[in-house]
């Protein structure tokens, strides 16, 4: 499955959240897609069980930032979000897009550009108090 069949596939259902397996989407893939909206949220499920709502338009804009590293360990799913966490200080995808700077400018959507800058804030605090 590729990550336009898993875009497809989502469309075609009318449900809200779809589910699919670890690996069947990668990092790499996420360039040759022109847009996908923020809100198509997926459940990828390891195969250790693992399961992790992820939202794909949001790493799409992680993506042309050309922040893929932070993709590729945020689908793997043999990495908890602790793991994530110790590595880039953030949990979600929607955390890390929100302290990157440099993606700043390819937010269109001005309830996200709002959204961002309260989960930046409510990020760093944390950041500061641990």
């Amino acid at each position: 499955m590729t990550l336009s069949d898993v875009i497809l596939r989502y469309l075609l259902s009318e449900e809200p959240i779809i589910e699919i397996n670890e690996n069947d989407i990668s990092a790499e893939e996420f360039s040759s897609i022109d847009e996908i909206s923020i809100g198509l949220r997926i459940i990828i499920i390891g195969k250790n069980r693992r399961r992790r709502l992820v939202d794909l338009g949001l790493l799409q804009i992680i993506a042309k930032c050309g922040h893929l590293d932070f993709i590729r360990d945020y689908l793997n799913m043999k990495f908890t979000l602790r793991d994530i966490y110790t590595k880039y200080n953030v949990y979600t995808e929607l955390e890390y897009l929100a302290i990157q700077e440099d993606c700043a400018g390819l937010v269109n959507d001005l309830d996200l550009k709002c959204v961002l800058l309260k989960v930046k804030s409510t990020t760093e605090k944390r950041g500061t108090t641990r």
